[in-house]
């Protein structure tokens, strides 16, 4: 190999080398920042490798490059030649990528051992007498029982006022007021790959849920509601439709026995916000498009369940079908040991990411074709 040819790809191995560096650099910043609290000391220690991995082959070209235009020792005792940190650079990239994942994936098996841990003891306090857990547990444990809820639910009706009420209902929303959710395959109602479609945590007595919920809102903004109290109110009936796993009851009795009261009080109390100075009538527009939805497409983006094709057994969680598109649409039960079939709806076209590993998890599956689902 002519020495011209030698230095150009000399240039190119260095380039490479620099590539990984910097790439490996703000993956590492960008993981390190994700998981800045929690990471583990292995995980730490393999993104410490990942990092020394990425320096290597740039060391080894430079070394390379050393010996070849500028040692006198024998060039051919280097073994591979000028092809020694292609070599490098592909095994030091390749080692370096699953130490990431290594020390992801033991920080992730860290963090979950640590939340197992947490939700046993919290359930074990419940279970102890700790009534005034109860809805914590609810709102920890994706696999909570209807006996969980039925807990929750005695202690919130328990509750003197409706701001200790109120108290109880916000372990289930975030800080801006959507109700929270939990993944399908969180649930058991889907393999735990399945993590693009998700259900509201409330798995059980979801229309004594929703009904409170809102009555409990009006009972404590009876005066005047703020605005952070309409922001509230905005995410909550966005995040209240049967296309986001509320059951058909619970979202038919927020609409026939708590919206009208709702519209009502709007009526009355929306003169008086409006004209508060610095109002964001968006919210107070967004709010009424929400009731508006809710009373006139409560289903919409969810396909009617069809007619069983006989009767399910103990074990199945609901029915699926392929429809002349190919896409796969799923009426599943509350939780896989509760609620009835098509409490739950999902689909899954061609371009949804699980779309692949739902076609392998059905097996063979003919167009029109309903078949009922066993738990994963």
């Amino acid at each position: 190999m002519s020495a011209v040819v030698a230095g150009l790809l000399l240039l190119v191995e260095l380039g490479l080398g620099v590539a990984l560096l910097v790439g490996t650099f703000f993956t590492l910043a960008f993981s390190s920042e994700s998981y800045r609290h929690t990471a583990t000391p292995l995980h730490q220690a393999l993104n410490m490798l990942a990092f020394v991995l990425a320096v290597l082959p740039l060391l080894l070209t430079v070394w390379v490059g050393w010996r070849r235009f500028l040692s006198d020792r024998p060039w051919d005792a280097v073994p591979l030649g000028m092809g020694l940190p292609v070599v490098a650079l592909v095994a030091c990239a390749i080692a370096g990528y699953l130490s990431i994942l290594g020390g992801e994936w033991a920080t992730s098996r860290h963090r979950q051992r640590q939340e197992l841990a947490a939700r046993l003891a919290l359930r074990a306090e419940v279970e102890g007498g700790a009534v005034h857990k109860a809805c914590e547990l609810v709102a920890a444990d994706p696999r909570a029982s209807a006996e969980d809820m039925r807990r929750c639910r005695e202690f919130i009706e328990s509750r003197p006022g409706a701001e200790a009420r109120w108290a109880e209902f916000t372990k289930f929303t975030d800080p801006r007021g959507g109700f929270n959710t939990w993944h399908l395959g969180q649930t058991g109602l889907a393999p735990d790959w399945e993590w693009g479609a998700v259900v509201p945590v409330i798995r059980h007595d979801q229309e004594w849920f929703l009904r409170t919920f809102y009555e409990t809102w009006m009972a404590r903004t009876q005066d005047l509601p703020s605005m952070d109290d309409m922001s509230q109110l905005q995410l909550a009936l966005q995040t209240s439709t049967r296309y986001l796993g509320w059951d058909a009851r619970a979202v038919e009795t927020l609409r026939t026995q708590v919206l009208p009261t709702l519209v009502a009080r709007m009526d009355s109390q929306e003169p008086r916000l409006r004209a508060l100075p610095g109002v964001d009538t968006w919210v107070l527009d967004a709010v009424r498009d929400r009731i508006q939805s809710l009373l006139t497409k409560p289903d919409e983006g969810v396909e009617p369940l069809p007619p069983l094709p006989g009767t399910p057994s103990p074990g199945d969680i609901g029915v699926v079908r392929m429809d002349d598109t190919g896409a796969l649409d799923l009426w599943l039960r509350a939780s896989p040991t509760s609620g009835a079939i098509g409490d739950v709806y999902v689909r899954r076209a061609s371009y949804d990411s699980e779309y692949e590993r739902w076609r392998k998890h059905l097996g063979t599956l003919r167009p029109g074709e309903l078949r009922f689902l066993p738990a994963p």
